[in-house]
């Protein structure tokens, strides 16, 4: 096994890339061990250390250098991807003065006390997402975020089904959205009966 300064090195070296975030797959091949008992025993130290900190089984965060929350959050209850209020925010099509990281995922979440979770003084709220609307993100620094247009029809159809925002749709700038991508994303909508009229709508100015 590394000596801990050798590890403490590389995981600062590393950071930057992996935005402080790591799985136990992850510690396996910094830490150089494959042996799955030597292993627990190594990161149970590094967690004793104050090093780490682990947000779930098999998941945990560099506290001594800094983690990226967005990234942790991400990672935490996956897949998903960042979208609705902000998305929004992120590509100036509105401005929300809200601090949680939101995302869409396909997992279920059974409990509504699950939606919520706080990490490091920020909010991550989960919304489940039918598989087959699971498109529309991109890579970006480390997260995968949705596109403009995705990220605008992914919060209108929260909004329709009835659930809480603190945008409403006449918060965003539809008026910069690529109309020919909104109308294309827009067609996996179509087994929700009167989503397209609703969200067609609300594009008000045609490319």
């Amino acid at each position: 096994m590394l000596l801990l300064s050798t590890l403490l090195g590389r995981l600062a070296g590393l950071n930057q890339d992996t935005g402080g975030v790591y799985e136990t797959a992850d510690l396996a091949v910094i830490l150089e061990i494959d042996h799955p008992c030597r292993l627990t025993e190594a990161i149970a130290r590094l967690l004793r250390e104050g090093v780490l900190e682990r947000l779930r089984r098999g998941l945990y965060v560099d506290v001594l250098n800094g983690y990226r929350p967005e990234v942790a959050g991400q990672r935490w209850l996956a897949p998903g991807y960042l979208s609705t209020e902000t998305a929004l925010d992120r590509h100036g099509l509105c401005r929300t003065g809200i601090v949680a990281f939101t995302y869409v995922t396909t997992r279920l979440i059974p409990r509504r006390e699950q939606a919520t979770r706080s990490l490091q003084g920020r909010q991550l709220v989960y919304r489940h997402l039918a598989p087959h609307l699971f498109f529309g993100y991109r890579p970006e620094a480390g997260i995968l975020l949705a596109e403009p247009e995705k990220a605008a029809l992914d919060l209108l159809y929260y909004l329709y089904k009835g659930q809480g925002s603190a945008l409403c749709a006449a918060d965003i700038d539809f008026a910069s959205l690529r109309a020919s991508r909104y109308r294309s994303y827009l067609r996996a909508y179509r087994r929700q009966a009167g989503f397209e009229q609703y969200a067609l709508g609300r594009l008000r100015s045609p490319e």
